[in-house]
């Protein structure tokens, strides 16, 4: 039996010991430690979940930029496809080499279109240089009874010449035909 079961006074090693009981029976019956490992394990998931957080902003934003690097990647593969397929096909008129009787043939071509007059010389302008290219400008001022010979002239000119385009064009009416001022404008290489 112990000296507790016996009625009557505590003595203070009893009361002692009876204090230091109920203080481990109260520490067992809230378990702290617990409590400590929850709160720890807790901050250790706050800092796991932060850091892979933060991986996977960076992840996303190295997803975005390989994204727009294989668009442009896959962009300048079309763009050099083109270029080659170009390459390889087959040579038609080129339309930056230079014509050395594109006079005689827009001349030629106004026969073709039923000109009343010969078509006369352009004045001449002086070619202006631009990078690898020059660029020659062919002003004419035609006089025809008939618009629609003079406009089909121009037309077959510009399809018939490759890269001769119509850059600047004024009809006037006169008493008895039409005065058509054309400037032709066509890009030559330099070689």
């Amino acid at each position: 039996m112990s000296t507790l079961d016996t009625p009557g006074r505590l003595s203070a090693d009893d009361r002692y010991e009876l204090a230091s009981r109920a203080s481990a029976h109260e520490r067992r019956a809230r378990p702290a430690h617990l409590v400590a490992m929850g709160a720890i394990a807790l901050m250790i998931s706050l800092l796991v979940l932060g850091l892979a957080w933060r991986s996977e902003k960076a992840a996303a934003r190295a997803l975005t930029r390989a994204g727009s690097t294989a668009a442009e990647v896959e962009r300048l593969i079309a763009q050099i496809e083109t270029l080659q397929q170009a390459e390889s096909a087959p040579k038609g008129d080129d339309p930056f080499v230079a014509i050395p009787d594109l006079l005689s043939r827009l001349t030629q071509m106004g026969v073709e279109a039923g000109l009343q007059n010969e078509v006369p010389l352009p004045r001449s302008t002086t070619p202006r240089t631009e990078g690898s290219a020059r660029l020659l400008t062919y002003p004419y001022t035609v006089r025809d009874v008939s618009l629609e010979r003079v406009l089909a002239w121009i037309d077959m000119a510009t399809e018939r010449i490759p890269g001769l385009s119509v850059r600047e064009i004024t009809l006037n009416p006169a008493p008895t035909s039409w005065v058509v001022k054309v400037t032709f404008s066509r890009y030559e290489r330099i070689e």
